[in-house]
């Protein structure tokens, strides 16, 4: 008698059939599976990162865009130009890419008391690659910026012109266009001052040495020697000037050599940087230690003295303003086309670290530094790169493009006079 379970056992044994059975009972590809589950999950997360990425670096050049704009659009100054604030804008937006996203997205207000004041609220998305898989397909964005000047009450400059004047200068008319680039910038920015004191620009010459002017180092209560001009034997700081050991050494002393403090007429201050004549080596750390005296309020009695004498203008009494005061810009430009030499004062290793050491302490303290590196070789390159307030205030330029960095120089140091509100 055949059992009752045997024609089940008889389709079982079909090969078709025992290969499902044997299939259902295997383990070991769960794993697999698994893995797969995993593997998609992960390239989920790693396509949410790329479009999270993508995102915010469009947001971050939209907002960079926007800044910018409202900045450039806000300044007040003539620039010869018949644009308009509008204008200004979109070229802006347009050289970013952006002009759709601005499209009507702004606002302009303007009267004779308040000044001028841009807004911008452009928006726009930014399309997905990855998640638009599970339902996001785009990201919106909107960068808003706003920028305000006003006539009255805006912060003073004081800026320092540090500049190469060795006998290398003499080359390639580098002198020539040197001059003219930063005769340039003195006149518009002392024509744009509202009032006397607004903006007092000082000259600082440098060859070998550094020409104090006339009775400069008789305030100076810790000096030896008898020289014109000075050494410093303290670098690692830029304050307490008076008190700060001083060596005087035997310079040349033509007039045109001599640091000029606080010149407020555009007119001289021309003359003073069309004067200038190229000789001698290269001391960048002792102009730019010289120049940084200029921004020490301990100097305050050698300019009260050169007011006195009627060579500063009585507009500039009190200066230089306390490190804390609010509302002034201090910037400082270095220039040079060399590199420090020639062993007369330290070696050159020795003059590079005492330049960072001011350049540094100028930095702390809030002077922006705009470098250039003028035709200079790649060690007075990456001195300059090393001094600079950051890599957009450094420059390595050549005589045909110096009227170009200084006049960029001067927009940089009148949008420091703006502010942006959001």
């Amino acid at each position: 008698m055949l059992s009752p379970r045997q024609p089940r056992a008889l389709w079982a044994n079909h090969p078709f059939i025992a290969g499902l059975f044997r299939f259902s009972r295997q383990e070991s590809g769960t794993v697999v599976v698994f893995s797969l589950f995993i593997l998609v999950a992960m390239i989920l997360v790693g396509g949410i990162a790329v479009d999270m990425m993508r995102y915010e670096n469009e947001r971050l050049r939209m907002q960079n865009a926007a800044d910018r704009a409202v900045l450039a659009a806000t300044m007040l100054r003539e620039n010869n130009s018949d644009a308009t604030p509008e204008d200004i804008l979109r070229a802006y937006f347009a050289a970013e890419g952006f002009s759709d996203q601005l499209g009507s997205n702004f606002r302009i207000e303007q009267d004779d008391e308040d000044g001028r004041v841009v807004t911008v609220f452009p928006s726009g998305t930014v399309p997905s690659l990855f998640t638009q898989f599970v339902g996001v397909d785009n990201f919106a964005m909107t960068t808003p910026a706003r920028a305000a000047e006003q006539f009255d009450g805006g912060p003073d400059v004081e800026l320092v012109m540090v500049l190469d004047v060795s006998g290398s200068m003499n080359g390639q008319q580098k002198i020539v266009a040197m001059r003219d680039a930063a005769a340039e910038l003195a006149t518009t920015l002392l024509n744009d001052a509202e009032e006397v004191g607004d903006v007092g620009i000082t000259l600082v010459p440098y060859d070998t040495w550094v020409l104090p002017p006339t009775g400069f180092l008789n305030s100076f209560v810790n000096v030896i020697g008898t020289g014109a001009c000075n050494d410093f034997s303290n670098w690692n700081t830029i304050t307490n000037t008076l008190s700060l050991l001083s060596i005087r050494q035997n310079c040349a002393t033509d007039p045109w050599r001599m640091a000029r403090p606080y010149v407020s007429d555009p007119a001289l201050a021309e003359q003073y940087i069309q004067d200038l004549r190229a000789a001698g080596t290269t001391s960048i750390d002792l102009g730019v230690r010289f120049g940084a005296m200029f921004f020490d309020p301990d100097l305050r009695p050698v300019i009260s003295e050169l007011i006195a004498n009627g060579e500063v203008d009585p507009a500039f009494e009190g200066r230089p303003y306390d490190w804390d005061e609010p509302n002034v810009v201090r910037a400082l430009i270095l220039l040079t086309d060399g590199t420090n030499c020639c062993g007369e004062r330290y070696g050159t290793q020795t003059q590079d670290d005492n330049t960072l050491s001011v350049c540094n302490a100028l930095k702390d303290q809030g002077v922006l530094i705009y470098a250039i590196a003028y035709q200079a070789p790649s060690a007075g390159a990456a001195l300059m790169q090393g001094c600079a307030s950051s890599p957009s205030h450094y420059f390595n330029t050549s005589a045909d493009e110096i009227i170009s960095v200084f006049e960029g120089i001067t927009t940089s140091i009148q949008t420091q006079q703006l502010r942006l509100t959001l």
